[in-house]
């Protein structure tokens, strides 16, 4: 404040006189003079906010955490009222005169506890929590620490008698330490209930109202003693329900997941089933010999050359392509095709009387439809008229037609599975592979294709259990000293 009244009183060299002062000052010196004065009062409030924030306490370490400054109360960053602390001390007085077992009960709030690393416990600055410990573990660590250095209680014959009530509020975590003479009073489960009881109070930042709460129902559970029957078997059941909800759970998932890996499988298997017949068929037409062995909607065998799958004579259309005739029925009233188109090649296969069973062809040796089919578009039905057929096209030297009919009957119907493949198996058998599959310059084996391999589900990996592992608890040792355990959690 002093710079800036005297950079106010500067006065511009070469002028004595006051009536020069007021005349001859320029706009640029005033501008200079402000600039000055805001200079200054910048420096004053950036030291100012500097002094703050040196201020500001670091998160607290054991060693460094001071002892009760309120009876036996340390509240070293002031969180609670004068009116808390002293309820807060009253409730610790009146359990100590009410309980008749020694007993000695402490209290530490602190702001922000130090969350150390597990290999260098108290390395500032390059701490990173997510590498370190979390708060529990920190809480723990913390308020046994404190217990050990504050001495609280005394070790008897029966143990240490102490308690302390550690509570940090920025962590939201609060941690409870007994002595080893309370292993038994104070069991995991009534310090559980206890922190059960104080969050609601915690969570409305009311921490005087639960630190008070909390040393009362530690005064109850002693002056209760201990747990009586009922209290250990709903314990029991209530842990062993915990358990075996969480095997059962396991369990569960692992069978579902297992059923999953199954029911993968047999998709893969199917769908490459239905390849390598195509494979095979595609064998076959080379060959001249191409008969469809299965319903291309249902893809569903054939019981013979004559029956479908649905038990029914097979529905045979003029340009060659043969269904079971439930699945040509369902095709047509589900509006998918026209009754006058074949699903496969949408040639023209006439109405009426288009279509009949391969079994009345076969028997009759008739043309379908209402016009004579062509030589070249008829197929074999039966081994009879398969033989008579290859007889004809031997003793006519038409073999070279035969195998291109053949060829294109089958690449028609290949397609048309292809793609009923891809609505049946969406998870094995893609568009992309079906486009590529139907396209005219691929000639691999379907089964063998990369893309189709390696959607191969992976057989589930046998699992090895190690046979020391055996349910059930065993009591945890907290090592010796005036703090033997407890228990915390979070709010």
């Amino acid at each position: 404040i002093n710079c800036i009244r005297y950079t106010s009183r500067i006065e511009p060299q070469g002028l004595t006189s006051t009536a020069n002062k007021q005349t001859n000052r320029t706009p640029k010196m005033k501008y200079r003079q402000r600039t000055n004065r805001l200079h200054y009062v910048y420096v004053l409030f950036l030291t100012l906010f500097l002094g703050v924030a040196s201020a500001a306490k670091a998160p607290w370490k054991v060693e460094e955490f001071p002892k009760p400054n309120f009876g036996l109360i340390a509240d070293p960053d002031h969180l609670l009222s004068e009116q808390s602390l002293q309820q807060l001390a009253d409730s610790i007085d009146d359990i100590t005169d009410k309980v008749e077992v020694p007993i000695q009960i402490a209290v530490a709030v602190a702001s922000k506890m130090h969350i150390p690393k597990p290999n260098n416990i108290y390395e500032d600055d390059r701490d990173n929590v997510d590498n370190g410990m979390d708060e529990d573990a920190a809480a723990e660590k913390f308020a046994r620490g404190l217990h050990d250095r504050w001495g609280v209680g005394t070790d008897g014959e029966s143990g240490g008698t102490g308690v302390l009530v550690f509570l940090s509020v920025d962590d939201r975590v609060v941690y409870i330490s007994r002595g080893s003479s309370f292993d038994v009073l104070l069991r995991n489960s009534r310090i559980d209930s206890i922190i059960q009881d104080l969050r609601p109070s915690l969570r409305q930042a009311k921490y005087g109202e639960g630190l008070s709460l909390a040393v009362e129902l530690i005064g109850t559970y002693i002056q209760k003693g201990e747990p009586k029957w009922d209290e250990w078997i709903w314990d029991y059941f209530r842990i062993e329900y915990l358990l075996l909800s969480g095997y059962g759970l396991a369990i569960y998932f692992s069978m579902r997941q297992a059923r999953r890996r199954r029911e993968a499988q047999r998709v893969y298997a199917e769908a490459a089933s239905q390849l390598s017949a195509i494979d095979r068929a595609q064998a076959e037409a080379l060959q001249g010999q191409f008969n469809a062995s299965s319903c291309p909607i249902c893809l569903e065998d054939f019981v013979s050359n004559a029956i479908g799958s649905d038990e029914r004579p097979i529905k045979l259309l003029r340009c060659g392509h043969v269904f079971d005739a439930s699945c040509w029925e369902e095709w047509v009233n589900s509006g998918q095709g026209q009754v006058s188109k074949c699903p496969i090649c949408k040639k023209d296969v006439g109405v009426g009387e288009s279509s009949i069973s391969a079994a009345a062809a076969g028997a009759s040796g008739e043309t379908v439809g209402e016009q004579p089919p062509q030589a070249d578009t008829m197929v074999a039905v039966d081994d009879t008229s398969v033989q008579q057929n290859e007889q004809h096209i031997h003793h006519h030297h038409h073999h070279h037609n035969q195998r291109n009919r053949a060829m294109q009957l089958f690449q028609q119907d290949r397609n048309f599975r292809l793609a009923r493949l891809a609505l049946r198996y969406p998870n094995v058998v893609t568009q992309q592979q079906v486009q590529r599959w139907s396209s005219p310059t691929y000639n691999g084996q379907l089964t063998q294709d990369r893309s189709f391999v390696e959607s191969r589900p992976r057989a589930p990996e046998p699992r090895s259990y190690n046979s020391n592992n055996r349910m059930g608890g065993s009591s945890a040792s907290f090592g010796g000293g005036t703090s033997s355990g407890g228990r915390g959690g979070r709010f």
